[in-house]
């Protein structure tokens, strides 16, 4: 096997890959000063991502629970959109929320999340 042909059916593996994580979509309406969450099961090694526009800032976490502690690897503020991946650390179900301000009449959130088993090829986790 030539190396251009083991490149080229390294990279449509790659591509396969990453096509195999399926899109959910975000579509939500939170009243004023309240929460919405998305929740999955994921494994450890999984990498989560998620990409979304919202029309009034917000604000935006990821979380999982262990015993009474909430542990929230990304945690942004006053957003209008946001577009990451998380690598997974640890099995459990895992959510991403979003706090309408107080102020906002309704605020509506739409996007999509989807998540990529780890044995599968995934890029680098979100800063």
């Amino acid at each position: 096997m030539s190396t251009h042909a083991f490149a080229l059916g390294f990279a449509l593996l790659l591509a396969g890959s990453a096509a195999a994580a399926k899109d959910h979509p975000i579509r939500l309406t939170i009243a004023p000063g309240k929460v919405a969450e998305v929740c999955m099961a994921l494994n450890a090694g999984d990498t989560l991502r998620w990409r979304f526009k919202a029309n009034a800032a917000l604000d935006f976490n990821v979380h999982h629970h262990v015993g009474q502690d909430v542990l929230m690897p990304v945690d942004r503020k006053a957003v209008l959109a946001d577009k990451a991946e998380l690598r997974i650390d640890t099995r459990n179900d895992w959510c991403l929320m979003w706090t309408a301000p107080a102020t906002a009449k309704r605020t509506t959130v739409e996007g999509v999340w989807s998540s990529q088993p780890a044995s599968q090829p995934a890029s680098q986790p979100a800063k």
